[in-house]
């Protein structure tokens, strides 16, 4: 086989392979997320200005930092680096999720560590790895209602995933044990 045969068969493959996830990123399940989100584009139409993450079409119900004590709302993101890097240091406020209205701004870069402050809330922090298939994440942006926490979803990267735990949820744990248990036991 030449080079051009080769060629042919791999953009081939690249054609089928994107037809078949029909782009909708780390999970081409669509039947929904907790507390909302599954069903809505990558980028959604009505919502305007700049963000840090957009979200990815799937359900994320299944992944298991979603399956956690507490997660009220769970779902994919794509992080938007060339953005997140050209606010680093300049004031502007922007969305932390396009979907979501929640304002903060890039204060300070240090490598691969990112520190963000909210327009009303507490500072937050995350860390990005690139790795195989796109950034590995590992952070939180804390606000006044609770917490998103936003870890990779793969070990290989590309697929990150968001959930939401309400501060009263730590308020009202029965056990000091409560918050490390999984899948809701």
């Amino acid at each position: 086989m030449d080079d051009n045969s080769s060629r042919r068969i791999l953009i081939a493959l690249c054609f089928l392979t994107l037809s078949l996830t029909q782009g909708e990123g780390c999970n081409p399940s669509s039947s929904g997320s907790i507390g909302g989100g599954g069903g809505v584009e990558s980028d959604l139409q009505d919502v305007e200005g700049r963000s840090i993450f957009t979200l990815v079409l799937g359900d994320a119900t299944s992944d298991v930092r979603c399956k956690a004590k507490g997660v009220q709302e769970c779902f994919f993101v794509n992080l938007d680096t060339v953005n997140l890097d050209s606010l680093v240091g300049t004031g502007e406020y922007v969305k932390a999720f396009k979907h979501k209205d929640i304002e903060i701004k890039v204060s300070s870069k240090t490598g691969n560590y990112y520190v963000f402050d909210g327009k009303d809330f507490q500072q937050s922090s995350m860390t990005i790895r690139q790795r195989e298939n796109g950034p590995s994440i590992y952070g939180s942006i804390r606000t006044n209602s609770g917490v998103y926490n936003i870890e990779a979803c793969s070990g290989t990267g590309g697929c990150n995933v968001a959930a939401f735990v309400p501060n009263d949820f730590f308020a009202q744990l029965e056990s000091q044990d409560d918050a490390v248990s999984f899948g809701g036991q």
